[in-house]
C-alpha cells in the first residue's frame, strides 16, 4: 500500500472519530426544568450540580435570593426553583433607600423599609400612583435574566398654615414649594403681593406662610396714568415704589402722608416757578397853560412830556404746566415821567359863513359825531310824564339838539350843515364828549351817523363859562 493510499484511509477514520465525540457530548446531556421568579425554562446541561447550572446560564444570586434544591445538590432531573429578591429603590423624605425584598405588595415593602404613610401621602411606582395593597409589577424577562429595580416615589402630605391678609387657613399639600402649594390650593398671588417665605422656598411640615396683599392704586403723574399694586402704607411710599419722586414744591392730592386705600386716585402736581422782569410805562401829566394871544381851540406844546418807566420782578407759579399764580416780588420806578406843558388859545374871533339859512356869525367851530332821535326813540313810554320833554323842558322836535354840557353850554344856538339851525336844549346818557344828537319830529325822522362841522353862534358866553379845552373823545376814524 502506497503512502497516498494510507492518507486517504486516515481521513475517514478521523472524521468518524470527531462525529462520535460530538454525538457523545450531546447524547450525554440531560434535560433540566428551572423556574426563575415564576418563569419556567427547559434546558439541557452537562452540569452535575445546581450551582454549576446557575453559573452556566449566568444567573448571579444575592444573599436574599432562595434556591431549591440547595446549590450543592446533585442534578438528577429534578425541578429547580429560584426565587430572587426584587431590587427596590425608594425616594422619600429627601433621601434614597435601596433594598431587596420578597414582599408582594407595596405595603409590605414600605413596612420592610420602615416607612409609615400619613393621611394624604401618595406613593408612585414608575410614575403611576399605587396603593398599599397594590402588587408589584410583573418581572419582564425581555432583556434577559437581569431584573430592573422597582422605583418608588413617596410624596409626603405637608400641613401648611396660610395667613392671607391676616386671615388664617389650613392646607394639606404635596407640593414641593410655597408657590406651587398656593397655586394648587387655588390661592392666587398677584404682582405686588408680598409672600413670606418666598414662593420658591421648599415646604416643610407645619410651615407658616404670610401673604400681604398689594393695594390697587392709580397715580396721575407727568402726563401719564400709572395703574399699580403697592405694598406702601402711605401715598409717599407708593410713589417711591413707582420711582415717582417729589422735588421742590411738588405736592400730591391727597397729601403724601395719607394712608393708601383700595382704588385711591392720586394726583401728582409738579410745581415750577419762573421769575419775569416786566416793564410798564408811566404816562406823563399835561399842564394846560392859557394863551390870550392864541385863537380858541388852537394849542401848542411848550414843554414836551416824557413818559416814565416802572419795572417789577414777578414770580409766576405753574402747576403741571398751567399758570396758577403771579406774585410781584419787587417793584420800582426806573424813570420818573416829566410833565408836558401845552399852551391853549383863549382868544375869541367872530367869523361869518354863507349857509342855506343865510349868513351866520359863529365864534367856534367843532368837528363832532352827529346822530339823530325822536321822542319815540328816547327810551320813555308814551304814557311817561316826561315823554318827549327835553332837559330844558322843551318838546323834542326838529331844532332841538342834545349835547354834552361840558362841551357845549345848554341854550347855545348852533348851526349843523344838513340839519340847519338848532339850540342845545337836551342831554342824553350816551351823548358824551364831541357828540350831538339831532331831534326830529316822529313823522320826518332822518337817520344820522356821521362826522360834521358844528358852528356855535352868537351871542358869545362869558369867557369863564366857556369850556376852553375840549375832550378828545370820541375820535374820528379816517
Amino acid at each position: 500500500m502506497t503512502l497516498s493510499q494510507r492518507g486517504w484511509l486516515t481521513w475517514p477514520m478521523g472524521a468518524i472519530l470527531v462525529i462520535a465525540m460530538v454525538w457523545g457530548y450531546f447524547a450525554t446531556q440531560r434535560w433540566v426544568q428551572i423556574v426563575i421568579d415564576g418563569q419556567r425554562l427547559t434546558l439541557k446541561t452537562h452540569q452535575t450540580s445546581v450551582a454549576g447550572l446557575l453559573a452556566e446560564i449566568g444567573l448571579a444570586l444575592g444573599p436574599e435570593d432562595t434556591v431549591l434544591p440547595r446549590l450543592e445538590a446533585y442534578l438528577e432531573g429534578q425541578e429547580i426553583v429560584v426565587d430572587r429578591a426584587r431590587p427596590v429603590v425608594l425616594n422619600v423624605d429627601h433621601r434614597t433607600i435601596a433594598l431587596s425584598t420578597h414582599a408582594d405588595t407595596v405595603g409590605e415593602i414600605l413596612q420592610e423599609a420602615g416607612i409609615a404613610l400619613q393621611l394624604g401621602d401618595l406613593v408612585f411606582i414608575d410614575g403611576q400612583e399605587v396603593g398599599e395593597e397594590s402588587p408589584l409589577p410583573a418581572i419582564n424577562f425581555g432583556s434577559g435574566l437581569t431584573v430592573s429595580p422597582v422605583k418608588f416615589e413617596i410624596l409626603r402630605s405637608l400641613a401648611l398654615q396660610v395667613f392671607d391678609g391676616g386671615v388664617p387657613q389650613q392646607l394639606e399639600t404635596l407640593s414641593p414649594t410655597v408657590g406651587q402649594a398656593l397655586w394648587e390650593s387655588g390661592i392666587p398671588v398677584f404682582q405686588g403681593d408680598l409672600v413670606q417665605p418666598a414662593l420658591q422656598t421648599p415646604l416643610s411640615n407645619g410651615m407658616r406662610v404670610y401673604i400681604q396683599r398689594a393695594t390697587p392704586l392709580t397715580i396721575w403723574a407727568d402726563g401719564r396714568r400709572i395703574l399699580t399694586l403697592t405694598q406702601g402704607q402711605t401715598i409717599g411710599e407708593a410713589l417711591a415704589g413707582e420711582f415717582v419722586f417729589l422735588t421742590g414744591k411738588d405736592y400730591t392730592i391727597p397729601a403724601p402722608d395719607t394712608y393708601v386705600s383700595e382704588d385711591l386716585q392720586v394726583q401728582v402736581v409738579r410745581v415750577q416757578e419762573k421769575f419775569v422782569l416786566e416793564e410798564e410805562p408811566i404816562p406823563y401829566d399835561t399842564r394846560w397853560q392859557p394863551d390870550p394871544e392864541r385863537e380858541l381851540d388852537q394849542w401848542q406844546i411848550v414843554v414836551a412830556g416824557q413818559p416814565g418807566l416802572t419795572r417789577r420782578i414777578v414770580r409766576e407759579v405753574y402747576e403741571n404746566g398751567e399758570l396758577k399764580q403771579r406774585i410781584t416780588e419787587r417793584q420800582w420806578v426806573e424813570t420818573t415821567p416829566t410833565t408836558q406843558v401845552t399852551a391853549y388859545g383863549t382868544k375869541i374871533v367872530l367869523r361869518e359863513l354863507e349857509t342855506s339859512e343865510g349868513v351866520i356869525r359863529y365864534w367856534r367851530k367843532i368837528r363832532m359825531l352827529a346822530t339823530s332821535y325822536t321822542a319815540a326813540t328816547s327810551g320813555k313810554s308814551r304814557d311817561h310824564p316826561a315823554y318827549g320833554i327835553t332837559r330844558l323842558g322843551w318838546v323834542a322836535t326838529k331844532g332841538v339838539i342834545a349835547v354834552d354840557p361840558r362841551v357845549i353850554l345848554l341854550g347855545t344856538k348852533m348851526y349843523v350843515p344838513g340839519y340847519g339851525l338848532g339850540t342845545a336844549a337836551d342831554t342824553g346818557g350816551a351823548i358824551l364828549g364831541k357828540r350831538i344828537d339831532l331831534a326830529y319830529d316822529e313823522s320826518n325822522l332822518v337817520l344820522w351817523y356821521k362826522w360834521v362841522e358844528v358852528y356855535l353862534l352868537e351871542p358869545v358866553p362869558p369867557l369863564d363859562e366857556i369850556p376852553l379845552v375840549l375832550p378828545t373823545y370820541p375820535q374820528e376814524r379816517r
